[in-house]
């Protein structure tokens, strides 16, 4: 093989190439009238509200139950000579563990911390700022 032949391609196979797939569209029918859209946009924004409500009602659900374990566990540790204190920082909400001296009432720890509070407040204040709408 010369270097003209090299230059000319000659001797060389063509690259092996596979067939690409080609990526199926979704099969979308095409609106018969000018308001099958406007319906078909109503009633995907009722479905979202409805879910929207739907998630809403359950973390309210979930909140109620996780204030009963706090309850359920503040109980519990009263019991036993300890000094944890468990709650829901309502600004941010965000659980506090309190560790006390039971004899003089001074706080030992507080987990998170008083920064790691006011930062989660401050973030949650920016809700309707950074996003459209709070939740």
């Amino acid at each position: 093989m010369t270097i003209n032949d090299v230059n000319n391609g000659a001797n060389i196979a063509p690259p092996v190439t596979q067939p690409k797939a080609t990526p199926k569209k979704p099969e979308v029918s095409a609106p018969s009238k000018g308001g099958d859209v406007r319906d078909s946009a109503e009633a995907m924004s009722k479905a979202a509200d409805q879910r929207k409500s739907q998630s809403l009602n359950e973390i309210a659900e979930m909140a109620a139950e996780i204030r009963e374990a706090v309850a359920a566990i503040n109980e519990a540790v009263k019991k036993v000579p300890t000094s944890l204190d468990f709650s829901v920082d309502e600004a941010s909400k965000r659980f506090v563990v309190q560790v006390t001296d039971k004899n003089t009432g001074e706080l030992i720890r507080k987990l998170p911390g008083d920064a790691v509070l006011r930062i989660a407040r401050q973030l949650e204040s920016m809700k309707g700022v950074v996003f459209d709408q709070k939740f």
